[in-house]
């Protein structure tokens, strides 16, 4: 007992998960003498590349002396305010490898249970539910909310909110100009998609028990939302990344080969950067750029310039400013800090490129490279905002196919948005969502 106290020193108590007091069974002797109580335990341990596990502590002593050790435990437990106790998830069973239910049911809500959280478990049924159960569901009755998901399913919770939070405010939310009104709930994600991307940049990994443990501690920080506008409406949110041209062919065609599986999303890109011609546009292009001397009405003063960019591949940006974040190495983690204290973020222009360099590319940003920026066909920007006019394609499309509206389609988190006559432009909202991290 007196040994398990200097460990438990050695432990903060907000890496604590849980404690329970258990009967031992001690082979034969119990028989005759009785059973060992013992208490259990359950902890964080932090390894390598930021994965967390959860491990077990076995205490022994007389039953009085585990139950207040447990009391002791559960009283500084109690007083992690941050720490949630209820919690409304949200479970997508159809993206990714179609495990998310089994994900949840066999190693999410143990752990939890084990915290002592209680969860209100909603599954979506059909395309958009998600949408639909978050223009009612009331956030006051819980501490948080968490995705069991993958992207998408993220983008439905934040669009949701977000938009309803907007309204309930009474702003005006169609205009960029507009600042939007931050959402208090914490969010977390239970990594179970096929694209996780969020999840990477919050926990540094797709482990869903990291996961699960960074929404135990409770600890939250507020994350950068990038507002896509198109048509005169707010169209969508992204916490990703938005592409048009290379990016939104690149999902156009992925989706139609579903048949494929997660095999898709390497097969797919493969194909079209090897044996297909390179789909060229000309956009207008003007870029935003924070003027740090003077400030208006609203406490922004854009400088903007105005581009004619000619025969490109893609326009993407990513959230954050992404190539000043890695300036000394590609670490997840440490770029999504760094994106959390600024009001900028990446836009990339990628100019028409030979299919060896640009796989070179595709490849060194798969990996994290540094070198992956490095290219002649790269032009990077660092902006608050920009706007995009597609003006033409390098060829139309055959009207009587299915890409004849391909000019129209955006990149967003990896789901296609229609936009309005090929135009539409982004702006950055500072600390718009909180989530569960440690980052």
């Amino acid at each position: 007992m007196f040994l398990w106290l200097a460990i438990l020193g050695s432990i903060e108590i907000c890496d604590v998960i849980g404690c329970h007091l258990c009967e031992e069974p001690g082979g034969i002797l119990p028989i005759f003498f009785g059973s060992a109580p013992y208490l259990v335990i359950k902890y964080i341990s932090k390894g390598k590349n930021y994965k967390w596990t959860a491990e077990n502590v076995h205490v022994t002593g007389s039953r009085e002396e585990c139950e207040a050790l447990r009391t002791k435990v559960n009283e500084k437990l109690g007083k992690e305010t941050e720490r949630p106790k209820k919690l409304g998830l949200f479970i997508n069973p159809i993206g990714g490898s179609q495990n998310s239910l089994n994900v949840y049911s066999k190693t999410i809500a143990p752990l939890f249970r084990a915290a002592n959280i209680v969860c209100d478990v909603m599954v979506s049924e059909r395309p958009k539910h998600i949408v639909d159960i978050m223009k009612s569901f009331d956030t006051t009755c819980v501490d948080g909310l968490v995705v069991v998901g993958g992207d998408g399913t993220l983008l439905e919770v934040i669009n949701g909110l977000l938009t309803r939070a907007q309204k309930e405010a009474g702003l005006d939310y169609d205009k960029p100009t507009c600042k939007l009104k931050p959402l208090e709930v914490p969010i977390g994600i239970i990594p179970t998609g096929t694209g996780n991307g969020t999840a990477k940049g919050l926990y540094g990994n797709t482990d869903v028990v990291t996961a699960a443990l960074h929404i135990i501690r409770g600890k939250t920080n507020r994350n950068n939302v990038q507002a896509v506008y198109s048509g005169g409406k707010l169209a969508s949110l992204s916490t990703i990344v938005i592409g048009c041209g290379l990016f939104s062919d690149l999902i156009y065609h992925t989706e139609r080969q579903r048949w494929l599986k997660k095999a898709r999303y390497v097969v797919v890109p493969l194909h079209l950067m090897l044996f297909k011609k390179q789909r060229l546009f000309d956009a207008k292009l003007t870029i935003f750029q924070r003027d740090s001397t003077a400030e208006d009405a609203d406490g922004t003063s854009e400088n903007s310039t105005t581009y004619e960019q000619k025969g490109i591949w893609g326009i993407c940006s990513a959230g954050g400013d992404f190539i000043a974040a890695v300036e000394s190495k590609m670490d997840l983690i440490t770029m999504n800090k760094h994106s959390q204290e600024i009001n900028s973020f990446t836009l990339l222009v990628y100019n028409e490129a030979g299919r060896l360099p640009f796989l070179t590319h595709f490849f060194q940003l798969m990996a994290f490279s540094l070198s992956a920026f490095q290219k002649d066909f790269l032009l990077p920007y660092t902006v608050r905002g920009y706007k995009v006019k597609i003006q033409c394609s390098d060829k139309s499309p055959d009207p009587e196919s299915e890409e004849v509206n391909i000019n129209n389609l955006l990149d967003v988190d990896g789901e296609l948005l229609d936009i309005v006559d090929g135009e539409y432009e982004v702006w950055n909202h500072r600390q718009l969502l909180r989530f569960y991290t440690s980052s």
